[in-house]
């Protein structure tokens, strides 16, 4: 039997710089998700937050569409996935929403912040 490869914690955008945790915990509410990334310590390392709109935006890729104009997620994101993922960003127009990317079909929306969506936590390297 082979020793099966063990998935990696984290994984290093080398469009960003960021450093990007490789699996996401679950779903859960933005507060919950702040207070996880808080307490996050991941490859030995703890100053990990959730990512801003701007962050969690970058994993898309803007200069290919869908045929319905929505971007794809990045072909070089190893984690890729077609969930939901909470950001920082609070909405201006209503602060008990914040912003969420769907990487279903590259929207980006806001919701209330008590809603149960993924996190993906980052961190500046």
């Amino acid at each position: 039997m082979g020793k099966q490869k063990e998935k990696p914690l984290t994984w290093i955008d080398p469009k960003t710089g960021l450093e990007w945790q490789y699996e996401s915990p679950g779903r859960m509410s933005w507060f919950e998700a702040r207070s996880y990334a808080a307490s996050l310590c991941l490859d030995g390392k703890t100053d990990w937050r959730l990512p801003t709109l701007i962050e969690l935006e970058s994993l898309l890729d803007r200069t290919k569409a869908r045929s319905d104009g929505r971007p794809f997620v990045r072909e070089e994101i190893p984690f890729g996935d077609n969930l939901s993922y909470w950001s920082s960003t609070t909405f201006e127009g209503q602060t008990k929403a914040a912003w969420i990317v769907a990487f279903d079909g590259g929207y980006v929306l806001s919701y209330y912040k008590t809603n149960l969506y993924h996190v993906r936590c980052v961190r500046t390297r």
